[in-house]
């Protein structure tokens, strides 16, 4: 079940990223890889068609080697560890969208620039927005938005927020005995 919970999360930060050829789009590449090597605190609100509307929050945590993942207002520690996401972002070889550089603007203060990605399956699209700290290059803040058709209830909206700072282990609930 964690596993299934994370993987929206993992999916939209590695499909929202694709590996591209070299352009002016590393610096979003680079992003992608980093935010699975360092101490963050992920904050996701979707919104899905699927669920009627409905917006849920996830929350996501990377520290020390480890993937924490808020289930039913628990934290969970997950069997998925940040050093695999990052080993499948860098395996994934092939240009699966394109990329533009939008504009520079700040995000909470910090100066930034702001990517747009867009990436077309016969599944459907999906369309990310992402903030790259210019003097850090890690990623600040992520909106994407996902049509697989079937007209509302086909699309997925998120929006996701990056903490670096302060972030420390959560209590861990214990697994339930079966």
């Amino acid at each position: 079940m964690i596993r299934f919970t994370l993987f929206p999360i993992a999916v939209l930060l590695i499909a929202g990223c694709p590996i591209m050829a070299a352009s002016g789009c590393d610096a979003l590449t680079a992003a992608a890889i980093k935010v699975f090597q360092v101490p963050v605190h992920l904050y996701m609100t979707e919104t899905a068609g699927f669920n009627g509307g409905k917006t849920r929050n996830v929350e996501t945590i990377y520290l020390n080697g480890v993937t924490f993942v808020m289930v039913n207002g628990q934290w969970r520690k997950s069997v998925i560890l940040p050093k695999d996401l990052a080993e499948g972002k860098k395996e994934s070889e092939e240009k699966s969208g394109t990329c533009s550089i939008v504009r520079d603007e700040a995000v909470s203060g910090e100066p930034a620039t702001l990517y747009k990605v867009h990436n077309q399956t016969p599944d459907g699209t999906l369309d990310t927005q992402i903030w790259i700290s210019k003097s850090r290059g890690l990623a600040l803040k992520q909106i994407n938005d996902q049509d697989v058709g079937g007209g509302a209830r086909g699309k997925l909206h998120t929006e996701i927020r990056y903490e670096y700072t302060n972030v420390t282990a959560p209590t861990v609930a214990e697994p339930k005995p079966k």
